[in-house]
């Protein structure tokens, strides 16, 4: 004789099947912010698609680095016609953490390697490093990393009349006209680069 009740082989929640395939949390989110967030998840989403690994390779925020300050001279050096005082004559010794300088939101800062001259004009060089802010809102002429159908670029990005582009800086490098059908999704905003000097 059969018994009833208790639990049942394969009953139960199933693992979710959502687009990023594990749990989800309910987050409020001002309405004039929703489409950042939206275009933050989108490269996950996409990942879980086209990969069978639950957590897709994709650049993730890490927890804040120590501080490491070093000496910084407090006046200012001449690259032009005027003349500052030597620093030995008016020294006062002082600290800059380059985090504090050039991170302003640490969890969404992320750097880059540049491969290619296509952003010469710009001041960006083969093997540059870029600090990239995720929690920035691109505008037009922003310099942005973005990814069209799965390929990661770094372009300034154009924005006018309806019309979308990412120009390069560089003659030599025709702009990329967004057409119908392509997808783009703006990883982040350039906020400095960082060259070999030579």
């Amino acid at each position: 004789m059969g018994t009833r009740g208790g639990r049942r082989e394969g009953s139960g929640p199933k693992k979710s099947m959502g687009p990023y395939g594990e749990k989800t949390a309910l987050v409020r989110v001002p309405m004039s912010r929703k489409a950042e967030v939206l275009v933050y998840l989108e490269p996950f989403r996409r990942a879980r698609q086209e990969c069978s690994n639950d957590k897709p390779e994709l650049p993730q925020a890490m927890p804040n680095p120590p501080p490491l300050p070093r000496p910084i001279y407090s006046g200012k050096i001449s690259a032009g016609q005027s003349r500052f005082p030597s620093p030995a004559q008016d020294y006062e010794q002082k600290t800059l953490d380059l985090n504090d300088r050039f991170i302003a939101n640490p969890p969404a800062t992320f750097f880059f390697t540049v491969k290619g001259d296509s952003m010469v004009g710009a001041g960006i060089f083969d093997g540059a490093t870029l600090i990239v802010d995720r929690a920035l809102k691109p505008k037009s002429s922003s310099i942005v990393i973005a990814d069209v159908d799965g390929e990661w670029m770094v372009k300034r990005l154009y924005k006018r009349n309806g019309v979308l582009k990412l120009l390069s800086e560089n003659p030599n490098n025709a702009p990329i006209v967004l057409k119908e059908g392509q997808e783009l999704v703006i990883f982040g905003v350039v906020t400095y680069v960082i060259n070999e000097a030579k």
